[in-house]
């Protein structure tokens, strides 16, 4: 019974949940909708990566680094380079907040996407895969 719940298991369904979930900032909701059509590995990686750089953007704003070419800077503008509709779309989901608060929203999707991930060990070892 629980081999043939596993086999059929839904691993978007804390990105729906949390897709709908009214107790969510709109924000969230709209990021994890976003997620729900990544796969695994690529959508949690490409999430992390940026909301890492957000963070180092608003580390260096709070030092008050404005250099242009800044780490954090540079960092952003090669992720954005590369195109990546998946991170496109997430940074221009968060790019009109104060940067502090787009790395706090960029990092709890990211949470939630390795959640989504740590899943698909033990389900493909139960499964045999």
């Amino acid at each position: 019974m629980i081999r043939d719940y596993l086999a059929t298991y839904d691993f978007n369904l804390p990105l729906d949940d949390a897709a709908v979930d009214p107790e969510l900032p709109l924000i969230r909701r709209r990021l994890a909708s976003l997620a729900a059509s990544e796969g695994l590995n690529g959508g949690y990686y490409e999430a992390q990566e940026l909301a890492e750089t957000f963070l180092d953007a608003a580390r260096e704003a709070n030092a008050e680094i404005e250099d242009d070419a800044s780490p954090a800077r540079q960092r952003l503008r090669a992720i954005l380079a590369r195109d990546l509709d998946y991170q496109r779309e997430l940074f221009e989901e968060v790019c009109e907040l104060p940067l502090a608060e787009a790395a706090a929203h960029l990092c709890w999707l990211t949470g939630l996407m390795k959640r989504r991930v740590d899943m698909a060990r033990p389900i493909a070892a139960i499964l045999g895969r």
